[in-house]
């Protein structure tokens, strides 16, 4: 009996939580899509998920909330955020470039 009630409280957590994802807002487009840097690898989708990969360390699909100019990452127990240095640009070599913490991130 204990299994079945946490499986159903478990789920209605779930369904909760991915109910309250909002989309990406027309304004923020410019940061949708894959983008890469040393360490991260980086998604950003229109209907406000997107995956975050840091290189051996972990793989997470996530909410993406992007306001005051940083970029979070969030999930349940999971959180990772950026701040946004630049907004994306193009840069001499003809590259979709952003800058987030400091570290370069190119759009693939």
């Amino acid at each position: 009996m204990k299994t079945i009630y946490r499986f159903f409280t478990l789920s209605a957590l779930v369904i909760f939580f991915f109910s309250c994802t909002k989309p990406i807002i027309d304004d923020n487009n410019v940061f949708l899509g894959s983008w890469g840097s040393e360490k991260f690898s980086l998604e950003i989708w229109k209907d406000g998920f997107g995956k975050i990969k840091r290189v051996r360390l972990y793989e997470n699909e996530t909410r993406v909330i992007i306001k005051d100019n940083t970029i979070k990452f969030k999930t349940l127990g999971f959180s990772k955020k950026f701040n946004i240095d630049s907004d994306p640009y193009i840069d001499n070599d003809g590259l979709t470039v952003m800058i987030l913490d400091g570290k370069k991130f190119i759009k693939h």
